[in-house]
């Protein structure tokens, strides 16, 4: 969005609120005007536009919209089809339900925010592979709360500045699931580790000799 994008949306604010304008000098309003800009550089003057028209349909306070306000607006315009919990629950209890051999094809057709919390197509069989009592309880329950993570921070970083999601990228930590347990792991891991130590104990005892 460019200055004469803003001017054109903050006129709209004004004539919509102008009680809140009155006292407002033409400094005050300058300062407004940059920093408006400054913060919807990197978006699109007309979706900007949408998002602040959605604002005052919908507004039944009587306060100007705040930035944030409108990011976040903006965030729905841009991410229409984010699902919420129970619509990302219901496509990971579809795929899972025919995980056992097609986990790869029903992990590509996950809404993208779904396959981050999923993880890998891997984690779709071993949920597979479980009872359905054991998927709808606490497999759900732990996907719901990880999601909610998960969706929460992608819709904040959507409505970050670009500059500073680029720095987030570099130390982004994906929210998934823990890895599935798998007994017949654990069982070799614990037999390597008692040979191990009888390997110690007997060149304490017999020496290395």
């Amino acid at each position: 969005m460019n200055r004469a994008d803003t001017m054109r949306i903050m006129a709209i604010i004004k004539q919509v609120y102008p009680r809140y304008y009155a006292n407002q000098t033409r400094d005050d309003l300058q300062v407004a005007v940059n920093l408006w800009t400054d913060m919807f550089k990197d978006d699109e003057g007309t979706l900007v536009l949408a998002a602040v028209k959605a604002f005052v349909a919908t507004d039944a306070k009587g306060f100007p919209p705040s930035i944030g306000q409108i990011k976040q607006r903006l965030v729905r315009l841009k991410a229409p089809d984010m699902p919420d919990e129970a619509e990302a629950w219901r496509q990971v209890w579809d795929a899972v339900r025919n995980s056992a051999y097609h986990a790869k094809e029903e992990f590509e057709k996950l809404h993208p925010v779904v396959q981050r919390v999923v993880g890998r197509p891997e984690m779709l069989k071993s949920w597979a592979m479980l009872t359905p009592d054991e998927v709808l309880t606490v497999v759900a329950s732990n996907f719901q709360r990880a999601y909610r993570v998960r969706a929460a921070d992608v819709v904040e970083r959507m409505a970050l500045p670009a500059e500073i999601q680029e720095l987030l990228k570099a130390t982004d930590v994906n929210v998934s699931l823990p890895e599935p347990k798998d007994p017949e792991e654990q069982k070799r891991k614990a037999i390597a580790l008692l040979q191990a130590e009888r390997d110690e104990y007997a060149r304490e005892v017999l020496g290395d000799g």
